[in-house]
């Protein structure tokens, strides 16, 4: 995840006009090449550093959990580690240029985003599903009880 965002940015840093609509599907996708200092939604505009420590906690947690065997099964680990590589790439964009680059607008969705912002919030959701499907697992009668590793 961490080489494909970060080539990703490289092809929109040295292809897309700044802050100019390339529209890629016409009244769907569009390329905007943007630098965000923030969080998503634009929050914390300009706490680069507090957004690095959290990004460097996140990538250390979840790595954490990985090596440890504590994942919810494959997909829990899959999930886990699409979170760590879109952080720590964006985590590299913020302590290089001291902000994210986006690039990516679709219709109906409120900011610009890059692929780490994808997989980060696609990992999030099939995290969340790895873990109901394991504690409704261990919730079937002839299951072994106890708590998630």
């Amino acid at each position: 995840m961490l080489a494909a965002d970060q080539a990703s940015k490289a092809w929109a840093i040295a292809s897309l006009p700044r802050e100019q609509d390339v529209t890629v599907i016409p009244g769907w996708l569009w390329f905007r090449l943007i630098s965000n200092s923030g969080a998503t939604l634009g929050l914390l505009s300009g706490h680069n550093w507090l957004l690095i420590g959290v990004s460097m906690l996140v990538v250390a947690a979840v790595t954490l959990i990985i090596v440890r065997g504590h994942a919810p099964g494959a997909v829990g680990a899959a999930a886990l580690g699409a979170i760590a590589g879109g952080a720590a790439s964006n985590l590299a964009d913020r302590v290089r240029l001291g902000a994210v680059v986006d690039f990516i607008q679709v219709r109906g969705w409120p900011t610009d985003f890059n692929l780490a912002d994808a997989a980060i919030r696609i990992g999030v959701l099939a995290f969340v599903v790895a873990l109901l499907l394991e504690w409704r697992r261990r919730r079937r009668p002839g299951t072994a009880a106890g708590p998630l590793r």
